[in-house]
C-alpha cells in the first residue's frame, strides 16, 4: 500500500481502478528539413489544420455550453483567439520558411516559446494558461495527423484517471459517466482541468508527485478530494475502512440534507441564516443551494483574470443576471473587484508592487482603477433592473474609500435611471475597519466579515501557507475581534454576516453563533453540515463557550473548549 499527497481541487471521495493517461503524438513531434520548393505545401497543411482545429473547438464550445453553461464554454475563448491570431500565423510561416523545417516542427517551437513566458510569470492564474496553449498545441498536431495515443472518450467504468496533467479538452472529452476521481501531478485550483472537474462533480486532487509512475495501470485506488490524500492498492483494513468511511459520510449528508432541509433554526429557537459562497456562475446552481437562502458573496474576480483585456460591460451584466436569475427570488451579493495580491489579471499585470498583499489592493485598487470600476458598477446596476442584487465593497479601511465608492454606484444607477438603488455593503477584512466599524457602519446598509484576510492581517499569517490560516482562526486576539465586530454591529443596528472559511467548519460555525452573529456565509457543499451541526446545538451553551473563548491563551486552548459541545461535522 502507498499513501501519495497531493492538493484536493474538487471535493468528493471516490475509489476505482487506475487508467494511467499518456498524453502526445505517438513517438513525439515529428522533426525534419523540407526543400524550399515544399514551403507552399507546408503553409497549406498549417492552415488547413488551424481551420479545422478552430472549427472543432467551436463545435465543442457550443456543446459545453448546452451542457455546463457560458463560464465553461468560455473557457476556451483564448484557445479560439490563439487559432485566429495573425501574428502566431505569420512567425509560424516564417519559421517554416526561415528554417525550412515542416509545419509541425514550427507549431511545437512557436507554441513552446509562448508557454515559456507564460511559466515564468509569478501568479498561478497565469501560469497555468500555459496548458492552454499546449492544449492548442496538440489539437492542430491532431488535425496534421499525429493524435494523442489514447482516447478519453471510452473509458472502464470505475476509472481512476491519472495524469501527469490535463488540458480542458481532456477534461471536456472525459467519459464522465465512468470517471470515478483524477488524479493529477501538476496542476493547481485555478487550473481549467480543476475548474471543469467541479463543474461536473468529480472528485479531483493535484500535484500528486510521481504519481504515473507510482500508480499502475489497474491498480486499485483511493482518492479523497477532501483532504488531497490518494491510497494506492490499499490493504484490507484500509479498504475496508475507506468504504465505511465514505459510506458514513455520503450517510451524513444525505441525512443533513434530509432532515434539516428547512431553516437553520438552533434547539432553542434562534434561526440562523446560511447563504453561499461562490465564485463561479454554475455554483448557483448546485443541489445545497436549494436550501441556502441566496448568495452571501459571489466573487467576480474569475471574470478578470487571465484575459488580455477586461470584460465589458455586457459581459459582466451577462454573468451576473445569469446568477442572480438563478436563486431568484433570494439575494445576490455581488463582491466587486478584489484585485491584487495573489490575483493579478494579465492586462494589468505591471502595475502590481513586490509586495501586493499590502499594496493595491481591493477597494484601494478599484479606485485607482476608477474606469474599470465604474464598468464593472454599471454592470451591477444594469442587473438590478431585474434582479434582487445587493454590492459589497472588498478591503474597505474606513469611511473615506467606502463613501467614494458608495457615490459612484449611486451615480452608476442615476445614469441607468434607476431609483431604487441597492444596498452596499462594506467588507471588514482590514484592522482599520475594525477599528473604524462604528464610522462605516453608520454609512453601509450591511457588513460582510471576511475572515480569511483579516485572520492575515491581524495575525501576521499568510493566508496561503497551508494549514496556518484555519488554526489561527481560533487564536483568542480573532475570537476577540470577531465580537467586537458581533457587538459593533448589533449596536449599530446593522445586518452583519461572516463569508469567510471559518463559516462554513462546523466547530467554528458554532463559536461564530456564540459571538453573536446569526448570518453565515460558505461554500454550497459546506452547507448541509453546519446546518445540521448548529440545529442539534443550544444557543445558550453556544454563548457560554464563546464567553470563556475570549480568556483563553491560545488557540489549542479555544479548540479544546469548542471539543466540549462534541464533534462537529467539517
Amino acid at each position: 500500500m502507498k499513501t501519495l499527497k497531493g492538493q484536493p481541487t474538487s471535493p468528493g471521495y471516490a475509489e476505482g481502478t487506475a487508467f494511467v493517461y499518456n498524453r502526445g503524438p505517438a513517438g513525439g513531434v515529428p522533426r525534419y528539413q523540407i526543400d524550399r520548393d515544399q514551403v507552399d505545401a507546408e503553409h497549406d497543411r498549417f492552415l488547413q489544420a488551424m481551420e479545422r482545429s478552430a472549427e472543432e473547438l467551436q463545435s465543442l464550445r457550443s456543446k459545453i455550453k448546452s451542457e455546463l453553461g457560458q463560464a465553461e464554454a468560455d473557457i476556451f475563448a483564448a484557445h479560439l483567439s490563439l487559432l485566429h491570431d495573425e501574428s502566431f500565423r505569420r512567425r509560424t510561416r516564417e519559421r517554416i520558411d526561415r528554417d525550412l523545417v515542416n509545419v509541425e516542427q514550427a507549431v511545437d517551437a512557436e507554441i513552446s516559446d509562448l508557454a515559456k513566458a507564460l511559466e515564468e510569470v509569478e501568479n498561478e492564474y497565469i501560469r497555468e494558461r500555459a496548458k492552454d496553449v499546449h492544449d492548442v498545441k496538440r489539437r492542430v498536431l491532431k488535425h496534421l495527423g499525429h493524435g494523442p495515443e489514447e482516447d478519453l472518450k471510452n473509458l472502464p467504468p470505475g476509472s481512476i484517471l491519472v495524469a501527469a496533467e490535463l488540458f480542458p479538452s481532456d477534461t471536456l472529452g472525459l467519459d464522465r459517466e465512468h470517471v470515478s476521481a483524477i488524479v493529477m501531478e501538476h496542476g493547481g485550483e485555478t487550473g481549467h482541468a480543476a475548474i471543469l472537474a467541479r463543474a461536473m462533480g468529480i472528485p479531483a486532487v493535484t500535484g500528486a508527485a510521481h504519481a504515473t509512475e507510482v500508480i499502475k495501470p489497474g491498480d486499485h485506488v483511493h482518492v479523497d478530494g477532501q483532504s488531497g490524500e490518494v491510497t494506492v492498492t490499499p490493504s484490507e483494513e484500509a479498504e475496508n475502512a475507506f468504504v465505511s468511511f465514505k459510506a458514513r459520510r455520503d450517510d451524513e449528508a444525505a441525512r443533513a440534507a434530509d432532515e434539516y432541509a428547512g431553516p437553520c433554526t438552533t434547539r432553542d429557537g434562534t434561526t440562523i441564516q446560511l447563504l453561499a459562497n461562490i465564485s463561479r456562475p454554475e455554483e448557483a446552481s448546485l443541489p445545497e443551494m436549494a436550501s441556502l437562502e441566496g448568495i452571501g458573496l459571489f466573487r467576480t474576480e474569475y471574470l478578470f483574470l487571465g484575459r488580455a483585456v477586461p470584460p465589458t460591460e455586457r459581459q459582466q451584466e451577462e454573468v451576473y443576471s445569469a446568477i442572480a436569475a438563478a436563486v431568484a427570488p433570494r439575494p445576490t451579493v455581488i463582491r466587486t473587484l478584489d484585485l491584487g495580491g495573489d490575483k493579478k489579471p494579465a492586462f494589468l499585470v505591471d502595475t502590481f508592487e513586490a509586495n501586493p498583499n499590502l499594496g493595491m489592493r481591493g477597494l484601494r485598487f478599484s479606485l485607482a482603477e476608477r474606469e474599470l470600476f465604474q464598468t464593472q458598477l454599471r454592470a451591477i446596476a444594469r442587473t438590478a433592473l431585474t434582479g434582487n442584487v445587493r454590492v459589497l465593497f472588498p478591503m474597505v479601511l474606513g469611511t473615506d474609500d467606502f463613501c467614494a465608492a458608495a457615490d459612484l454606484f449611486r451615480q452608476a444607477c442615476h445614469e441607468i435611471e434607476l431609483d431604487d438603488v441597492p444596498q452596499i455593503g462594506a467588507m471588514i477584512e482590514t484592522p482599520s475597519a475594525v477599528f473604524e466599524l462604528d464610522r462605516i457602519a453608520a454609512e453601509a446598509d450591511f457588513l460582510s466579515v471576511g475572515t480569511n484576510d483579516l485572520v492575515q492581517y491581524v495575525l501576521a499569517a499568510d493566508r496561503n501557507t497551508e494549514g496556518l490560516t484555519g488554526r489561527l482562526g481560533l487564536h483568542p486576539a480573532m475570537v476577540r475581534v470577531l465580537r467586537h465586530i458581533a457587538e459593533g454591529s448589533s449596536t449599530a443596528e446593522r445586518e452583519v454576516s461572516v463569508c469567510g472559511e471559518l463559516a462554513g467548519v462546523s466547530d467554528l460555525a458554532r463559536l461564530l453563533v456564540g459571538l453573536g452573529f446569526r448570518s453565515l456565509s460558505m461554500a454550497p457543499r459546506r452547507s448541509p453540515a453546519v446546518r445540521r451541526t448548529l440545529c442539534e446545538s443550544d444557543l445558550a451553551e453556544l454563548e457560554g463557550i464563546a464567553r470563556r473563548a475570549v480568556h483563553c491563551r491560545n488557540e489549542n486552548e479555544v479548540s479544546k473548549l469548542l471539543g466540549t459541545l462534541g464533534s462537529g461535522l467539517s
